[in-house]
C-alpha cells in the first residue's frame, strides 16, 4: 500500500509542479493553437490568444463582445493526462518522454479541433436563425473539455497503469518494486 501512496503523491507533484510552470508557456502555446485553428474558422470571427486567454473578436459587429476562453480550461486536461504518463510506472525514461511527445501532439490536434468547433458553435449561435444558443455552445464545450481529459487518462491508466499495479500472481503483472526499477537512472 505504500508504493501506491507514493505513486499517488508522485503523480500529484508532477501535476502541481507542471500546472505551477504552464503558466510562462501557456501564452506561446495558444497563440500556436489559435494560429493552427485560423485555417478553419468563420470568416466574420477572428480568434487571438493573450494574457492566458482565448478571445474572440467578432468583425461585424458586437453579437458576441467579451467572448472568449480562459486558457486554463484548455490546458488542464493536457497537464493532468502528461502527468499521467510522465509518472507511468515501470515505463521508463526514453518511453515517458516519447509518449509524452505523442500526448502533446494529441492535445495540439485536440485543441486546434476543440477551437474550431467551439468557435463556428458561437457562429451558429450569434445568426439570427442560429436554432443553437451561447448557452448551449458553452456547456457543450464545457462537458467536452471536463469529460477528454477524463477519458484520455482512464484510458491510458487501464492500459498502462492497470497491468504494472497488479499482482505478480495475476496475468501481466509484476511487483511493484520492480516496476519502479525502470525509473532508475
Amino acid at each position: 500500500m505504500g508504493s501506491y501512496l507514493f505513486l499517488a503523491v508522485r503523480t500529484l507533484a508532477v501535476v502541481v509542479i507542471a500546472a505551477s510552470v504552464w503558466p510562462f508557456a501557456a501564452d506561446a502555446y495558444d497563440g500556436m493553437v489559435v494560429r493552427l485553428a485560423g485555417g478553419f474558422l468563420p470568416a466574420d470571427i477572428v480568434a487571438r490568444a493573450g494574457e492566458g486567454r482565448i478571445y474572440l473578436d467578432f468583425l461585424g459587429g458586437e453579437k458576441g463582445a467579451g467572448l472568449g476562453i480562459h486558457g486554463f480550461v484548455l490546458h488542464f486536461g493536457l497537464i493532468l493526462v502528461a502527468a499521467l504518463v510522465v509518472t507511468t510506472p515501470g515505463l521508463g525514461l526514453v518511453r515517458a518522454v516519447a509518449w509524452t511527445a505523442g500526448v502533446l501532439g494529441l492535445f495540439v490536434a485536440v485543441h486546434v479541433a476543440g477551437v474550431a468547433l467551439f468557435v463556428w458553435g458561437v457562429h451558429e449561435a450569434t445568426q439570427e436563425d442560429g436554432g443553437v444558443t451561447i448557452g448551449q455552445v458553452m456547456t457543450a464545450f464545457a462537458v467536452f473539455w471536463a469529460l477528454l481529459p477524463a477519458v484520455l487518462g482512464g484510458a491510458w491508466c487501464y492500459w498502462r497503469w492497470l497491468p504494472v499495479l497488479r499482482g505478480p500472481s495475476q496475468a501481466g503483472g509484476v511487483p511493484l518494486d520492480d516496476a519502479l526499477e525502470g525509473r532508475k537512472p
